[in-house]
């Protein structure tokens, strides 16, 4: 189904029923990275509901509102057309940052949060990964996605992990070739749209959550992963064993079952 907000068309699948989980994926990836716990959840007798975000996948890629304010403006959205007053949300990467996002700017909306190497808006990363996104974005614009994705992303240490499983390589690149990349696109910088952190109001989120965390993970995922399940009072911390990044395409049968393990107790 086709979910529109403010004239941007964002691709949905909704499968299953019961209590519904909504799964975000990451940067430069799509709703294909939950092939393997969108299924599990239905099974599990949940309503499995995942989207491309703007920029990403089927989704359209509008000439700018890419801040995390719309993102999360896009998951309420989603919430909406798809009839949730409220949802699981579980988040990977930059999805989980959207997830923190929505919670703060959305209170009520959400039953509890997954977070899977979150990237949390606000924190202040290191010189180096800050610096390989510039030059991602930088090789996007000066040689096209599929240049950019082979030299200076499937080898990044956020992918390299998952790349380098056979099989998941493959998935990898099927998602990270064909991004449409539309941040990097944009016709301008949008303009801040809060006068906030979220660093300074994670002890404001109330509701049960789940952290989720490759030991294999960047150190700065690692250290805000950390960070949230110190300030978010309800969170537990999980450790996933020789696992990088990318826990649901590196290791879906141990998410599957540390998701379905904590969404049964809420």
């Amino acid at each position: 189904m086709i979910v529109e907000r403010d004239g941007v068309a964002l691709h949905v699948v909704a499968e299953g029923a019961g209590d519904p989980v909504v799964l975000l994926h990451g940067h430069s990836l799509d709703l294909r990275v939950w092939d393997d716990l969108a299924p599990a959840l239905v099974r599990a007798g949940y309503r499995a509901i995942r989207y491309d975000q703007r920029g990403h996948g089927r989704s359209a890629s509008p000439p700018a509102g890419y801040r995390f304010g719309d993102h999360a403006a896009d998951l309420d959205a989603v919430l909406g057309a798809t009839g949730c007053a409220s949802a699981h949300v579980i988040g990977l990467s930059k999805g989980g940052g959207i997830a923190v996002e929505h919670a703060l700017r959305y209170p009520g909306r959400l039953r509890s949060l997954t977070l899977i190497g979150p990237l949390l808006p606000d924190f202040a990363l290191s010189a180096e990964l800050l610096g390989s996104f510039k030059e991602f974005a930088k090789r996007i614009r000066s040689e096209g996605v599929q240049a950019a994705v082979r030299g200076a992303w499937l080898g990044h240490p956020l992918m390299r992990s998952a790349a380098g499983l056979p099989g998941v390589r493959e998935r990898v690149e099927a998602m990270t070739l064909t991004f449409p990349a539309g941040e990097y696109f944009a016709a301008a910088r949008d303009e801040p749209d809060r006068d906030w952190k979220v660093i300074d109001r994670l002890g404001e989120i109330a509701v049960p959550t789940l952290v989720v965390s490759g030991d294999g993970d960047v150190p700065d995922f690692v250290a805000m992963a950390a960070l949230v399940s110190e300030r978010v009072a309800a969170a537990v911390l999980e450790i996933v064993p020789d696992c990088g990044h990318l826990v649901p395409l590196e290791k879906p049968r141990e998410l599957e079952e540390l998701v379905l393990a904590f969404l049964g107790t809420r």
